[in-house]
């Protein structure tokens, strides 16, 4: 198997491994940041990713209550603002846009996250605010997936592990 398609096929399994994780929601954060972990070690040359793997830096991932935590109150947030759009609340655009800018933060912070580091430090970190152009690149990535899944529900199975590669090849981006 040449070395794009078996890249393919690791970010696929990826994917599907955060999509199963992430389905009880609350447990969004932890799941992307163990595929974060997984795609990096891959990308450094090390093992194949593996569904054991995962479930084990899953685990350790949702032993802080702040990743479960933080994909509570967004959904929350979330809600909020589709009833706020549907009702036709002005503002309701605004706590979109908010909830994109902090959906960023959580998304870059799960990205860095690594076995023993803490949640609160990862997500006050102001590296998305300094590094604004990898921010928006996030961003896009977000809005860019979410259109796709909207249009192509299929691709909810594989978009995260698409997220999860374009975090982390912003993260890489900047250590070059």
């Amino acid at each position: 198997m040449t070395r794009s398609l078996g890249l393919f096929a690791e970010v696929a399994l990826i994917g599907v491994l955060v999509c199963v994780a992430s389905a009880p929601l609350v447990t969004s954060l932890g799941a992307v940041a163990a595929g974060s972990v997984l795609l990096g070690e891959l990308l450094d040359g090390g093992p194949t990713p593996t569904a054991r793997r995962f479930v084990s830096l899953l685990g350790r991932a949702l032993r802080d209550p702040v990743a479960l935590l933080v994909p509570a109150v967004l959904l929350a947030v979330g809600a909020v603002d589709v009833v706020a759009l549907l009702g036709g609340v002005p503002g309701g655009p605004l706590i979109g846009l908010a909830l994109l800018a902090v959906s960023v933060v959580v998304v870059r912070g799960a990205a860095r996250w690594m076995p023993g580091a803490s949640w609160a430090v990862l997500l006050a970190d102001p590296l998305p605010l300094r590094d604004w152009r990898g921010s928006a690149l996030v961003a896009a990535a977000l809005v860019v997936l979410a259109i796709v899944v909207v249009q192509a529900p299929a691709f909810v199975v594989l978009a995260p592990g698409l997220l999860v590669l374009s975090t982390a090849a912003v993260a890489r981006r900047r250590a070059r």
